[in-house]
């Protein structure tokens, strides 16, 4: 029997990079809360905050940051949206 998925989603209007603590710190904290088992992590960085000429090297330290998440595929995209999101995609654990 397998459990239906569900997303968990928070917005972060924070100013860059700081913002990318702010976003470590909500992954942490969510699976040290949560007794869920996530199977998609979806972050989200806003173009419309932060250029593309000052992404780096702030999103592949953020990116490594997060490499430790067991059972996880996390995948970053950019978007049209005012605000950076991350969202959660997860189940019960089995």
């Amino acid at each position: 029997m397998t459990a239906e998925a569900t997303t968990e989603v928070e917005t972060f209007p924070g100013p860059w990079p700081s913002v990318l603590l702010e976003m470590k710190d909500f992954v942490d904290l969510w699976f040290l809360t949560k007794r869920k088992h996530a199977a998609t992590v979806r972050i989200f960085i806003s173009r419309t905050l932060v250029p593309q000429a000052s992404l780096q090297p702030h999103v592949r330290e953020f990116k490594a940051s997060l490499a430790n998440i067991a059972g996880c595929r996390v995948v970053l995209k950019g978007t049209e949206a005012a605000a950076h999101k991350i969202e959660i995609e997860y189940g019960e654990k089995p």
